[in-house]
């Protein structure tokens, strides 16, 4: 199967191209900064070529925001808006890769402008009709996976490693099981069954 990650230079996304090859995947990156014939140009703040999902089975974004709030606006509610329009008309399924917070952003009032644009590119996936599932990861660290919690209605806080929301990200685009589904990301104590805690998920 051939994946895009789009923020697959990142730190978060990098380890989700690492997880996708070795299952033996194809992978392009996509990225504001092409740097060798495995990646090419994205810029979610422009207008995207409708050609870029060609051939393309999925797709995972896992993209910092810009620290202003338009240019945030412009990437993370504009652009995966588009992105969605694109992947729905060819049925291609996207994970994105979001926050915790959406739903209170006024607890964090110096990141309300971001956490509104995140939580409206969330609902532009939404009402796309592209296959979907929303990762919101609780705040990131690069500490090693010790374990996975899930949950979802958007009411607690906590870390979680990166190297767990890459594979919670990778996970969700191989198991349909995540379709349709929204839910938030911490770190835990065991080891988790993707398919099974997808299947317990309530869709949105």
């Amino acid at each position: 199967m051939k994946y895009l990650v789009i923020g697959g230079t990142g730190r978060t996304g990098r380890q989700a191209v690492d997880l996708l090859r070795n299952l033996g995947h194809e992978v392009v990156i996509g990225t504001r900064r092409p740097r060798d014939e495995q990646s090419i140009a994205v810029d979610l703040a422009n207008p995207l070529d409708p050609r870029l999902l060609a051939g393309v089975d999925g797709i995972i974004v896992s993209v910092e925001p810009p620290v202003d709030d338009a240019a945030a606006d412009a990437v993370m509610n504009t652009g995966i808006g588009q992105l969605a329009e694109l992947a729905a008309a060819q049925k291609i399924p996207i994970v994105l890769v979001s926050q915790i917070y959406i739903t209170r952003a006024a607890e964090h009032p110096d990141m309300a402008g971001i956490i509104h644009a995140r939580g409206a590119g969330e609902q532009a996936l939404r009402n796309s009709g592209a296959p979907y599932a929303i990762v919101r990861p609780s705040w990131l660290t690069n500490s090693p996976a010790t374990g996975v919690h899930l949950e979802q209605g958007d009411r607690g806080d906590g870390r979680v490693s990166r190297e767990i929301v890459a594979q919670a990200a990778v996970a969700a685009l191989l198991y349909p099981e995540s379709r349709g589904k929204t839910f938030e990301l911490y770190d835990g104590h065991t080891s988790v069954d993707w398919p099974t805690a997808f299947t317990a998920l309530t869709a949105d």
